[in-house]
C-alpha cells in the first residue's frame, strides 16, 4: 500500500483572516478549525496573489503568480496548456478528487467544459448555488433535481433573493457530505488528493440557513473599521473610482443598521460553514486516516465588509481584503505552531508537491511551506477583474500591494497614488504614511524589492521564447568554446 500522505485542500470564498476564532475573532462559532488550528500551523501573514477569485484560485492550482498563467480578470479562462495540482498528484499514483468551487476559469466555461489539465479523477463542480443549476456541468444542480425539488424549484424562481435556506439542502452541506463520502468510499489502495470548495461566506451575505445567526456570540461583535472612509487628507482618488465604477459605496447603498446585517450575515455564514466542515474531519477521524493526511485550509481572498467604507473584494489591499486564514497541519502533526513569516497562496503547490515526494515541476514561484526561506515580500496584484461591462469590476484598474515585514505599500497606477502603512503599529491600517517625507526611504526600498522579483519573473517567462541561435563564428565565445572543445579531444597517437 502507498504510504504517501493523503492531500486535502479546503477553501472557503471570500474568507478574511480575522474571521476564525483560531486568529482571535470571538464573535463566530468556529470550533472545527479552531481545532485544526490548535494541532497544526496557524500562518499569520497569509496573503493572496490577487483580490479576485478566478486570478487567485489559478495562482493555487498552479503555483503560478498572475504573470505565469495569464489569469487576471474574473472571466478569464485559464490556457488549455496549464496542468493543475491533482494532474501532478495524478500523474504521481493520486486519486483525485474535487468537491463544490474550482473557479480558476470564468464561469461559463466551467459550467460547460472542463479544463484538460484539471486532473481529477472525480469531478462533481459548482460554482455557487443561486444560479445556473441546469448547466451540465453543475453537480449541485443535478443533486437537488433529484434529491430536493422544492428546493431546486425555489432557487431557480428566486435565485440569491431566497434567504430562508433549509440547512439540509443548503450548499455548504451539500459540499461537506459529498466531501466525506468521497473519503469513505476512495481507493484504499493510493493515497488521494481532494480539493473542497465551499461557496460560503460570499456574498449575498444572507443565504445561510435560519438558526445559523444563533452560533454568533453578540456581545464580542467586532466594530466597523473607519465606517466612514479614509480621513480626508488620506482619501485616495483610485478608491473612489473603484466605489463609483462597482457601486459600492457601503453608506450609499445601506443604512448602518442594514450594513451591520450585512455584516452578520457574513460570519454567520463562516460559523455554519464550519459546523458543516466538522462532517470532512469526523470522516478522517473514522477512516483512521487523520494523522495521515496533509490537511490545507485557506480562502481565496478576503471582503472589506464595511470596512474603511468598502464592501467586497477588489484593487483595495487593507488586510481584510488581502490577508487570508491559513491552517495547515501536517501529517502526524499534534502540537499547534504560529508561523509569522510572509507566506502566499501559491506555495500551496509547492507544499503539497513537496509533502507527495515530488520534487517537480514546482515553478520558482511557489516556495514549500515546509522550511522554505522566508519572503522578504508579499505580493498582492491587481489588473482589472472584468473584460465585458457586467456591472461590476467594469474598469481595467491597474494597482499593486507591496508587503514587507513591518509595511505595507500600496500602489494604484492609475491615478499615480500610494498608501503606506505601519503593519505592527497600525494594524487596521488608519494612518497613511505615504506622504511622510520620513517613510520615503521605506518606499523605494519596498519598491525595489517589488522590482527585484519582476524582473527575475519577465526573464524566467520570456527569455529565450523563441529558441537559442548558433552563436556566430566570429564570436570570440564560439572560438573559445572551440578550442576547449578541440583540446578535450583524444589525439591519434
Amino acid at each position: 500500500m502507498d504510504k504517501r500522505p493523503n492531500i486535502l485542500l479546503i477553501l472557503s470564498d471570500q474568507q478574511r483572516r480575522d474571521s476564525l476564532g483560531a486568529y482571535g475573532c470571538r464573535y463566530v462559532s468556529t470550533p472545527n478549525l479552531d481545532a485544526l488550528a490548535a494541532e497544526g500551523t496557524r500562518y499569520d501573514r497569509a496573503y493572496c496573489n490577487a483580490p479576485v477569485c478566478t486570478p487567485s484560485r489559478a495562482c493555487i492550482l498552479t503555483g503560478k503568480r498572475l504573470a505565469g498563467h495569464g489569469v487576471y480578470n474574473l472571466f478569464d479562462n485559464l490556457p488549455e496548456t496549464e496542468r493543475l495540482l491533482p494532474w501532478h498528484l495524478r500523474e504521481a499514483g493520486y486519486q483525485t478528487g474535487l468537491v463544490g468551487k474550482l473557479h480558476v476559469s470564468g464561469i461559463m466555461y466551467e459550467v460547460r467544459q472542463r479544463n484538460p489539465g484539471d486532473g481529477f479523477d472525480v469531478y462533481e463542480l459548482s460554482h455557487d448555488p443561486n444560479v445556473l443549476l441546469d448547466e451540465p456541468l453543475n453537480s449541485y444542480g443535478a443533486w437537488l433535481r433529484e434529491n430536493h425539488p422544492e428546493t431546486y424549484e425555489k432557487i431557480r424562481r428566486e435565485g440569491r433573493a431566497w434567504t430562508d435556506r433549509p440547512p439540509e439542502t443548503h450548499f455548504s452541506t451539500w459540499v461537506s457530505d459529498r466531501s466525506a463520502a468521497f473519503i469513505r468510499g476512495r481507493n484504499r489502495e493510493k493515497p488521494f488528493f481532494l480539493s473542497v470548495g465551499y461557496f460560503d461566506p460570499h456574498s449575498p451575505y444572507d443565504n445561510h440557513p435560519t438558526g445559523s445567526e444563533d452560533l454568533l456570540h453578540e456581545q464580542f461583535r467586532p466594530p466597523l473599521t473607519a465606517p466612514e472612509g479614509e480621513r480626508s487628507a488620506d482619501r485616495l482618488e483610485a478608491l473612489d473610482q473603484i466605489r463609483r465604477l462597482q457601486c459600492r459605496d457601503p453608506y450609499t447603498r445601506f443604512t448602518a443598521g442594514e450594513a451591520e446585517q450585512l455584516r452578520r450575515g457574513y460570519f454567520a455564514g463562516v460559523s455554519f460553514l464550519d459546523k458543516q466542515l466538522g462532517k470532512i474531519i469526523e470522516a478522517l477521524k473514522d477512516e483512521g486516516i487523520y494523522d495521515d493526511t496533509l490537511i490545507i485550509y485557506s480562502s481565496d481572498h478576503g471582503d472589506m465588509i464595511c470596512d474603511h467604507n468598502l464592501l467586497g473584494k477588489g484593487a483595495y489591499f487593507y488586510d481584510p481584503c488581502t490577508g487570508v486564514p491559513l491552517i495547515v497541519k501536517y501529517p502526524g502533526q499534534r502540537e499547534g505552531r504560529i508561523d509569522g513569516r510572509l507566506v502566499q497562496l501559491n506555495d500551496i503547490f509547492a507544499t503539497a508537491m513537496t509533502a507527495a515526494g515530488l520534487a517537480g515541476p514546482i515553478p520558482a514561484d511557489s516556495r514549500a511551506l515546509q522550511g522554505s526561506a522566508p519572503r522578504k515580500i508579499a505580493v498582492c496584484e491587481y489588473r482589472g477583474c472584468s473584460q465585458m461591462d457586467l456591472g461590476v469590476f467594469p474598469h481595467p484598474v491597474q494597482a499593486t500591494m507591496i508587503r514587507g515585514e513591518r509595511y505595507k505599500l500600496n500602489l494604484y497606477h492609475d491615478t499615480h497614488e500610494m498608501q503606506l502603512f505601519d503593519m505592527e503599529n497600525d494594524p487596521r491600517e488608519l494612518h497613511d504614511l505615504a506622504r511622510d517625507p520620513a517613510c520615503q526611504g521605506i518606499v523605494a526600498e519596498l519598491t525595489r524589492l517589488y522590482l527585484d522579483e519582476k524582473a527575475g519573473e519577465d526573464y524566467r517567462l520570456n527569455a529565450s521564447r523563441g529558441g537559442l541561435s548558433e552563436i556566430p563564428s566570429f564570436s570570440k565565445l564560439k572560438q573559445r568554446i572551440d578550442g576547449r572543445n578541440a583540446a578535450k579531444e583524444p589525439s591519434d597517437g
